[in-house]
C-alpha cells in the first residue's frame, strides 16, 4: 500500500464538518441526516504539513463524505446523491464517474485502479457497496446482505476488506467484495469507522466510545477500553501498533500498542471531530465541526546543553 508523504493531504466538506485523506486507507466524517441541505462539495488540499489549504473546484454542490488516496495524484471522492469524482492529477481536475443516486459514506482504494465505495440506498433500503477495477470507469453493485448503512471501509489490497456500519455490522470480504461475510462484532453500537493496517491486524470505533480490535483478520474482535462514553467517529492506524481515535466533543485518543492503552489528548477544543489521518506515527491531522482542522507534528528534540554533558561536567571538575 503506497502513502502519501507526510506533508501532502486532501480535505472534502459537507454539513459544515470536513472529511480527510492523507493516504491510501480511509479517512470519513460520518453523515446520516439526508435532510440537511447545507451542501457545497468544497475541497482542500496541502502541500506543505498543512500550514496551508488551498480551494479547488469539485464541480458538485453535493455533499462529500469521504476520501481516499493512493499516491499524491490519485483520488476519489464519494458522498450525497451518489456523487463520485476522480482526480488524476492531486485534485487539479475532478472528474464525475457517478452512476448511482444512492448515499454514499465511505471509500477505500486499495490501489489506483481497484476501489469500494459504500453507503446506503433509501429506496432498497438496504446497505450498498460498489465496486471497481479500473479506477472508476465502471463501478458494480455487491450483495451487501444488510439492512443499515455502511458508513466505513477499509481495504488492505485488492482482494482483502472491511465495511462497517449501523447496528454494529461488520462486514468482510476477501475476494474482492464478490462475498461480504457477517462478522460477530459483540457490540450493539453503531460503528463508525474502520482502518486495518495489513489482512489480519484492524481496528473498529463507534458510539459510546467503543473500540474493537482484530489481529486475525476479522475472526474474533475484542473490545478494548476507550475511557469515554464519546462517539467515536474516526480512526486511523499507521502500522500494528500506532493509532489515533477522534470523535464528539473534541475526543482525541491515542496507542502506542495496538490499543491495550489509549490514552485522551487535550487538544483545546470542544467541536466534535470526525477524521483523522496519520501519515506516520507522527504527523497526523484531525478535521470537525466547523471547519475545525488539527494538525500534530514530532515535538523537536531538544538541543543538548553543552556545559552540562558528561564530558563538560568531567572538564570541569578537572580544573
Amino acid at each position: 500500500m503506497q502513502m502519501m508523504h507526510a506533508s501532502d493531504g486532501l480535505i472534502v466538506e459537507s454539513d459544515n464538518q470536513i472529511a480527510l485523506s492523507q493516504s491510501s486507507a480511509l479517512r470519513r466524517a460520518v453523515f446520516l441526516n439526508r435532510n440537511n441541505k447545507d451542501l457545497n462539495g468544497t475541497i482542500l488540499r496541502t502541500t506543505d504539513g498543512g500550514a496551508n489549504w488551498v480551494s479547488q473546484t469539485s464541480g458538485t454542490t453535493n455533499a462529500l463524505n469521504a476520501v481516499s488516496f493512493t499516491d499524491a495524484n490519485n483520488g476519489t471522492a464519494v458522498g450525497w446523491y451518489g456523487i463520485i469524482i476522480r482526480t488524476t492529477d492531486g485534485g487539479a481536475n475532478w472528474i464525475n464517474q457517478s452512476g448511482t443516486t444512492s448515499f454514499l459514506y465511505g471509500v477505500s482504494f486499495a490501489d489506483a485502479n481497484n476501489g469500494t465505495a459504500v453507503g446506503f440506498d433509501f429506496n432498497a433500503p438496504t446497505g450498498l457497496i460498489l465496486s471497481t477495477a479500473d479506477g472508476g470507469n465502471t463501478w458494480t453493485s455487491q450483495y451487501s446482505g444488510s439492512g443499515v448503512p455502511l458508513v466505513g471501509v477499509s481495504f488492505t489490497n485488492a482482494c482483502t476488506g472491511t465495511a462497517v456500519g449501523g447496528a454494529r455490522v461488520i462486514l468482510r470480504t476477501t475476494n474482492g467484495g464478490n462475498n461480504w461475510v457477517l462478522q460477530g462484532s459483540g457490540t450493539e453500537s453503531d460503528l463508525l469507522g474502520v482502518s486495518f493496517t495489513d489482512a489480519n491486524n484492524g481496528t473498529v470505533v463507534g458510539q459510546f466510545g467503543t473500540i474493537l480490535r482484530t489481529t486475525d483478520g476479522g475472526s474474533h474482535w475484542v473490545p478494548q477500553p476507550s475511557g469515554t462514553s464519546n462517539l467515536l467517529a474516526g480512526v486511523s492506524f499507521t502500522d500494528a501498533n500506532h493509532g489515533a481515535a477522534v470523535g464528539e466533543l473534541g475526543t482525541v485518543l491515542r496507542t502506542m500498542d495496538g490499543g491495550n492503552n489509549w490514552v485522551p489528548e487535550t487538544i483545546g477544543t470542544d467541536y466534535d471531530l470526525s477524521a483523522v489521518s496519520f501519515a506516520d506515527a507522527a504527523n497526523g491531522t484531525a478535521v470537525g465541526y466547523g471547519g475545525t482542522i488539527l494538525r500534530t507534528t514530532p515535538r523537536p528534540t531538544p538541543t543538548p546543553d553543552a556545559a552540562a554533558s558528561p564530558r563538560a561536567l568531567a572538564m570541569k571538575q578537572t580544573k
